[in-house]
């Protein structure tokens, strides 16, 4: 029979000696290695793994093509800066815009989700010279100056610094009214999951990610949605029509 686990702290990373920045709580679960879709414990226990590390290794683990490829491109060059051009990241760029079918111009990578955010963020503020940025309520951006901006609750909890960079308004979930009430032509950018992670995995629902869309083209806002842990940047303006950034994958 299959046993339900409370989720305690866990007593193991707490352990003051072990170097570790206390900063997140942990889930009560210890993992030694991993093969496919399951995590392995010390004692011995298989447990299947819908989480993924937040999505990062939603691929699984192990699979020899996955450990093939990694293993080629480590034993020819581990990695290089943006400021030299390499062929492997070109065509990963090639792959990706012919793949995801948005007919996207140009693909630039970044190293994380709110990495990816702030770019878009500076991108649509410099861009439209507006200043402010709408969210929607119960989202999750990012921990960074700009990005923690934009996450619903993080002023009140954990934002730490002593002002937003921009002025945020926040979006009922759901409420298409506000949506024409709150996007205006001094918005800048409206950043929106799709489906929100972190909040409880809330789809918003295509009537109100099509209002957005609308909304933004009739105030030349810019939309920056997230989507699998990627940012896609819709410009409504009369620039280049889309770009991307995405985070590791």
């Amino acid at each position: 029979m299959n046993k339900v686990v409370p989720l305690k702290s866990n007593k193991a990373a707490e352990d003051p000696s072990d170097h570790l920045a206390h900063v997140y709580a942990q889930f009560p679960l210890q993992v030694a290695d991993a093969a496919g879709v399951y995590l392995h414990t010390p004692d011995g226990r298989k447990v299947l793994d819908l989480y993924g590390g937040h999505a990062v290794a939603a691929l699984g683990y192990g699979h020899p093509r996955w450990v093939d490829a990694l293993t080629r491109q480590a034993q020819s060059l581990a990695f290089q800066s943006n400021a030299v051009p390499l062929d492997v990241r070109r065509r990963a760029a090639t792959k990706l815009a012919r793949f995801c079918g948005l007919g996207l111009d140009t693909v630039f990578f970044v190293n994380s989700g709110a990495e990816a955010n702030e770019n878009a963020l500076k991108l649509a503020l410099k861009l439209t010279e507006a200043d402010r940025v709408v969210a929607v309520e119960g989202s999750f951006h990012g921990r960074t100056a700009a990005a923690g901006a934009v996450t619903w609750g993080a002023m009140k909890k954990w934002y730490g610094f002593p002002r937003a960079p921009f002025e945020v308004d926040f979006l009922p979930r759901g409420n298409v009214n506000a949506v024409n009430e709150i996007i205006t032509d001094q918005t800048a950018a409206v950043i929106v999951e799709p489906i929100q992670g972190v909040a409880g995995a809330v789809h918003l629902g295509q009537e109100y990610l099509q209002a957005l869309r609308h909304r933004c083209s009739e105030t030349g806002s810019i939309l920056i949605s997230m989507k699998c842990n990627a940012v896609w940047v819709a410009l409504a303006i009369p620039l280049p029509p889309t770009c991307t950034a995405l985070r590791r994958m």
